[in-house]
């Protein structure tokens, strides 16, 4: 399977996962279908970072649509403009990334400090309560430290969103590792090409839409 359909497959994810979320909350195997959207996120932004040619722009990139994106997030997770004690999922892969981009140029030389680096941001994504919060940066790395052996990272990833699962009551949480699958099925390739930013406009776009239908047909 390439990244072409591991993207596809976590975007069909989410659009499910959200429509349950906003529009059928009674429905909670929609949410259940929606647990692999996050996961093949972060193992796709983990190859990113691996084969980004530009990793200043790839950052500049996941900020801004993380800005963009705030009000839709707010707008269909909490029926309003501005919700500050919560924040879209894009900047808590903007700092998975920047972890990343951090081992890659000190590990080898500085692996104490590049740790309490990761650390760091996984401190300020609780701090600023992004989706997922220091799990989801810790599992970006997690796919990143592990990018040669994907079998070490789905199980180091299985345990971390069993732990993360278990201590925030989130059931519905456990189903995650079902992505394990089209992960270890990845065969390394980019795939089919495609304008970048189409996954990207998907997010703030669908995120409006539902808003929007939640307001006028409920």
């Amino acid at each position: 399977m390439s990244g072409f359909w591991l993207k596809i497959l976590a975007m069909i994810s989410m659009l499910i996962d959200h429509t349950g979320m906003v529009l059928f909350p009674q429905m909670q195997g929609l949410r259940v279908l929606g647990r692999l959207a996050f996961p093949l996120y972060c193992f796709l932004l983990a190859e990113g970072a691996v084969h980004t040619s530009n990793s200043k722009r790839y950052l500049g990139r996941l900020l801004g649509f993380a800005l963009l994106s705030e009000i839709p997030f707010d707008l269909a997770c909490h029926n309003t403009a501005l919700w500050m004690q919560s924040q879209n999922v894009f900047f808590t892969l903007f700092l998975g990334l920047a972890a990343c981009e951090l081992l890659k140029r000190f590990a080898p030389e500085r692996p104490f400090w590049s740790l309490v680096g990761v650390a760091g941001l996984a401190g300020l994504a609780e701090a600023l309560q992004t989706d997922y919060g220091a799990f989801g940066v810790g599992l970006v790395v997690v796919f990143y430290i592990c990018r040669t052996s994907p079998a070490r990272g789905t199980i180091l990833f299985t345990i971390l969103n069993t732990g993360f699962s278990l201590l925030n009551h989130m059931t519905l949480q456990l189903a995650a590792p079902v992505a394990v699958l089209p992960i270890l099925l990845y065969n390394g390739q980019r795939g089919r090409a495609l304008n970048k930013y189409v996954f990207y406009w998907v997010y703030p776009i669908h995120l409006l839409l539902l808003f929007f239908l939640r307001r006028f047909l409920m």
